[in-house]
């Protein structure tokens, strides 16, 4: 299962991760100060770790139940892997620990908070996963801030044992519950802010992530947004009548957004109609966002002046019905340059 965040793509190790793993972060004993584990002292040990953690598949192709779930952490920019993390199944307590580790050249940048959260997403609403536990050494503050920021709940402090069975280290543990939607505050630190032209940047990742990809297909390469009938969408926005946008940020990093153009597109009515697009990051959705990011675009454009906005839907999009109880309703169909049937929407402002 592959992962999506603002600055990160998250996927499962491979062996073909073995020398990227041992030299960037599993052999490197100063990553490893504040763990449990022992630094691996050759890339066959990682090669054997990355087996071990292997996802694990059940003959209906479903994940097996109590395995551990480790993601590989890569750098959407660059496509550099610098890290691990995810969730570890403890007998001990019976709730999955979560874990993580990257390259120290990666530290302080927030990416393992980042990373961590949208696995805490997942392992809700995909796994069925109602509690998690979390711990740190004492003396690593680094930890304790990402256990801070992921809005674990302090439970005790506590002496862990080292693998080795000698040495020992002083600990906090820490709980999550994952029951609610808030899931320990998470969601209710999303704010949803007028867009900037410093957010313009966003904006290709999340036309692409607008496209909608029913159950069961394979997702397009990234480079389909440059098909200019999609790009239209994107290309020099701000510069033009009718371009408005809002985000959905969270601690700074934006999981959400929405947008409209005035442009000869799947969704354009008249040249007084903006249409409007939307997308949410996967790990975010259906917590309410969307409908946050439409109300306040809403608000935008009644400000500027416009009286209706239109959007263009695919009919089987589930998203058809959201549009629906916000107010949009159909105007007519249209077949769009993939041959898909869409609804042409309008909603009064």
């Amino acid at each position: 299962m592959i992962l999506e965040t603002p600055r990160l793509i998250l996927r499962p190790l491979t062996l073909a991760d073995a020398e990227t793993a041992f030299y960037g972060w599993s052999g490197d004993a100063e990553v490893a100060e504040y763990v449990s584990w022992l630094p691996h002292h050759s890339i066959d040990d990682t090669i054997n770790w990355l087996k071990e953690i292997k996802w694990k598949r059940d003959d209906t192709g479903n994940t097996a139940p109590r395995d551990n779930y480790i993601w590989g952490f890569v750098l959407k920019e660059t496509g550099e892997l610098f890290g691990s993390g995810g969730l570890i199944w403890e007998d001990g307590c019976q709730l999955y620990q979560v874990g993580y580790n990257i390259m120290k050249s990666h530290w302080n940048n927030g990416y393992t908070t980042e990373a961590m959260r949208a696995i805490l997403f997942y392992a809700v609403k995909n796994l069925g996963i109602k509690r998690v536990a979390g711990g740190h050494a004492k003396e690593n503050l680094a930890s304790a801030k990402v256990i801070e920021k992921l809005g674990f709940i302090y439970d005790r402090d506590d002496v862990t044992p080292h693998v080795d069975g000698v040495r020992y280290f002083d600990s906090r543990e820490y709980y999550l519950d994952l029951e609610t939607k808030e899931l320990g505050g998470l969601v209710k630190s999303i704010k949803i802010c007028v867009m900037r032209e410093s957010d313009y940047e966003c904006l290709p990742g999340f036309l692409y992530q607008a496209i909608y990809i029913p159950e069961g297909i394979e997702p397009p390469p990234r480079s389909v947004i440059s098909d200019p009938e999609i790009f239209i969408y994107i290309k020099d926005f701000g510069a033009q009548q009718g371009d408005s946008g809002v985000v959905a940020k969270q601690n700074g990093q934006i999981v959400g957004a929405a947008w409209t153009r005035i442009i000869p597109a799947y969704g354009h009515i008249d040249r007084e109609t903006p249409e409007l697009a939307i997308s949410i990051l996967p790990e975010f959705r259906g917590y309410g966002i969307g409908t946050k990011l439409m109300k306040k675009l809403f608000a935008v454009l009644r400000e500027n002046g416009y009286k209706q906005t239109s959007l263009s839907v695919q009919k089987d999009n589930p998203a058809v019905r959201l549009y629906q109880r916000l107010g949009y309703e159909m105007s007519g169909e249209r077949i769009d340059h993939a041959g898909h049937e869409d609804y042409l929407m309008i909603k009064e402002l």
